[in-house]
């Protein structure tokens, strides 16, 4: 339904007699990708916070490009399976039928670039605790600035740094200090 919706405006075109004006079309065509890019790079800086409260660390790790990296509180780790090892050591293993009632991340404020077959992504994001009376507290903010590339005909991260804003942390420079601040986001 989506890539109709999309295409609408290209039928006009060609319905109307307009396809004489190939180079117009074209453009359309262009700008229509570049739209239908950024939506599917947000999904997919969406379905990261999702993947990650339900803590479904394989579909999490699939996010990520087969030579993708993850840096920030944890360290860094390299590639899907890397990455669901970096989860699993740090976070834990979920039990089955694991649900999430305590925390989540919210990813808001989202700006895409694409150039072709890679982007570059800001967002940001709240990581959300329950109070003793079960309310939601914020407890951690923070910043993701990543690199995307089309891996397969899908937008995947190549690169994810994550840089805590509340409490302040350099995504470059991972905290490795026993007890450092070093926060799921």
């Amino acid at each position: 339904m989506k890539l109709v919706r999309l295409a609408f405006p290209l039928v006009l075109l060609v319905s109307c007699g307009c396809a004489r004006t190939s180079p117009e079309i074209a453009e359309l065509q262009q700008r229509v990708r570049q739209l239908e890019d950024q939506e599917a790079i947000r999904q997919v800086l969406i379905a990261y916070g999702e993947y990650l409260d339900a803590r479904d660390y394989a579909a999490y790790a699939s996010l990520f490009a087969r030579d993708g990296t993850w840096t920030g509180g944890f360290g860094s780790a390299t590639g899907p399976a890397g990455i669901q090892a970096m989860l699993e050591r740090n976070l834990g293993r979920p039990e089955p039928g694991f649900i999430n009632r305590s925390n989540f991340h919210l990813m808001t404020t989202m700006s895409v670039e694409v150039r072709g077959d890679t982007a570059t992504a800001r967002s940001r994001y709240l990581f959300f605790t329950a109070t003793p009376e079960n309310r939601p507290q914020a407890a951690l903010a923070g910043r993701y600035e990543d690199e995307l590339v089309r891996e397969d005909g899908q937008w995947k991260i190549r690169r994810r740094t994550t840089h805590g804003v509340i409490p302040w942390r350099d995504g470059n420079a991972p905290a490795t200090a026993p007890g450092a601040a070093a926060g799921p986001g």
